[in-house]
């Protein structure tokens, strides 16, 4: 018998969890295999646990834009237009400091040049708001009016948005 034959009858040590056992005609070298984690599977979860799974190599990414004190008058006003391409959740806070109500609209654009009102909410005194855009498009951005005409009112504007690489 040779020594290779030999090798292959001893039994494997229950530590090698990933290594092949030994076959016939081949050698008894353990060869690992990809750990279970270098796969993408589905998490499976277990009634009434909660879970949360995070996939090899993602990493979350926070973002945030203020305009703090922006101020609304009877045209309106664009605030800058914002990058979503990359970005897989965003919301702009809007905290009313005045006493008067203010418009606010979301807008999107392809190329930063062509905007289209994705949606408008009127901000009373004193309010503060999160608004979502309905639809994406690769910019969007805010524009702020007063309601009635000579009545400004103060606007503090956070853009806030999460990145999952």
């Amino acid at each position: 018998m040779s020594r290779t034959a030999k090798r292959c009858k001893r039994k494997t040590h229950p530590s090698t969890k990933y290594a092949n056992r030994c076959q016939p005609r081949r050698s008894c070298r353990a060869k690992l295999l990809k750990p279970p984690c270098s796969r993408i599977t589905r998490p499976r979860f277990k009634q009434g646990t909660s879970s949360h799974t995070k996939l090899p190599g993602a990493t979350h990414c926070f973002t945030e834009h203020t305009y703090v004190g922006a101020m609304t008058q009877n045209t309106t006003q664009p605030l800058p237009a914002q990058d979503t391409s990359s970005l897989s959740m965003y919301t702009y806070g809007i905290v009313n400091r005045g006493e008067h109500p203010a418009i606010v609209e979301i807008q999107i654009s392809p190329n930063a040049v062509d905007y289209a009102v994705d949606s408008q909410e009127v901000i009373a005194g004193g309010q503060t708001k999160a608004l979502v855009p309905q639809r994406f498009l690769h910019y969007t951005r805010l524009v702020i009016q007063s309601v009635q005409p000579d009545q400004p009112t103060r606007l503090d504007v956070y853009f806030q948005a999460q990145r999952v690489r």
